[in-house]
């Protein structure tokens, strides 16, 4: 004699399956650090965050900003890699870049040798700071081309 199962015993085996699943889920969100938010609109509030930023994407953050900021002027721009370092006690990546820059945006006239400073913080993929200056002048900030000896 053979004995079947009743309807009544195959939902509380299909309910007992996926309880054990979403304990075993949820437990490993909370192990994980994992806010169980995770799929709501809150998270997208949070400010990205990197936690290890390496030289590259410093490299990389920094001639995205130099291309930014020079735009359409921009001839040429390489990396100085026997300069450019980590320095463990500013806690920055310090990338310096040798470019070519026009003087206007129709790219007339000669192309001006110009050195650009790009520290990065080693935590947070963000520029700290970027200056630049042409060949024998003083380094300033981008918008700083037009103002006086005080900042004036």
């Amino acid at each position: 004699m053979s004995r079947g199962y009743s309807t009544g015993q195959k939902l509380g085996l299909i309910a007992l399956i996926l309880a054990l699943v979403g304990l075993s889920v949820g437990s490993t969100l909370y192990v994980s650090g994992t806010p169980l938010a995770f799929w709501s609109d809150e998270r997208e509030a949070e400010p990205a965050r990197y936690q290890h930023v390496t030289q590259s994407d410093a490299r990389a953050l920094c001639q995205a900003r130099a291309r930014e900021v020079f735009g359409r002027r921009l001839k040429v721009m390489r990396v100085d890699t026997f300069s450019s370092r980590f320095d463990a006690a500013d806690e920055q990546y310090k990338i310096f870049l040798e470019a070519q820059i026009y003087p206007n945006r129709q790219r007339e006239g000669v192309a001006l040798d110009t050195f650009i400073n790009c520290f990065t913080a080693i935590d947070r993929f963000e520029i700290e700071l970027f200056q630049y200056a042409k060949d024998g002048e003083q380094f300033i900030a981008p918008g700083e081309e037009n103002q006086g000896l005080f900042g004036i």
